[in-house]
Order: structure tokens, then sequence, then C-alpha cells
């Protein structure tokens, strides 16, 4: 494919976004991650042959297996972010649920 296809498909995940930040949809700290990796495939997009160049400088002897361990540790790291987020908001919500069920008995009580 030409190199063309990729630049603009970079700069259209880029745009998407940007724009979702802006209508409020997802956060600037959670988005922070999107956009440096798009930057990076456009970057890879405009100059191919820098995964090659890299891959030598590190000793893989194969540039795009370079690339495919680059994603996966990328989308590992988003998911760890993302389960250590959730887990921070089930504590949350069980701390909000005793609260609630503490509130609710005193409520109760002063009703009688």
């Amino acid at each position: 494919m030409n190199r063309s296809y990729f630049i603009i498909l970079s700069i259209i995940v880029i745009l998407y976004v940007v724009n979702i930040v802006r209508k409020k949809k997802f956060s600037i700290k959670e988005s922070f991650w999107w956009v440096f990796a798009s930057v990076v495939m456009l970057l890879l997009s405009i100059f191919p042959y820098s995964i090659d160049w890299f891959a030598k400088k590190i000793g893989v002897d194969y540039p795009p297996s370079l690339l495919f361990v680059l994603c996966i540790i990328f989308l590992l790291f988003i998911n760890f972010r993302n389960s250590r987020r959730i887990a921070e908001l089930q504590m949350k919500v069980v701390e909000l649920g005793q609260e609630l069920a503490i509130v609710k008995e005193k409520v109760n009580r002063d009703e009688k």
C-alpha cells in the first residue's frame, strides 16, 4: 500500500481522539497515550525505514517483529493502566455503598 494511506489514517486517528476529548467524552489524561501512539504511527508512516534503523541499533534481526513487540507492550501498558483504574473505582464503589448503608441506617433511626 501507498504510504499516503497510512499518513491519512494516522491523521484521522489523531483528529478523532482530539474530537472526542473536545466533546468531553474522553479525558485529556487518558487521551495522551492514544495521541502519542497516533503520532508515532504518523512518524512511522512518513519515515517507514526508521523502524529498520532502530531495530538495527538495538540488535533486532527482523524489524517488523520489533514493531509488533512495541505495539504489544503499548497495549499491555494501556491494559494495565485500565485494570488499575477499574480496581480503584471498584474500591470507591464499595466505600460509597458502605457509606450509603450507614447513612440509611442513621435516617431510619432518626425517623423512629
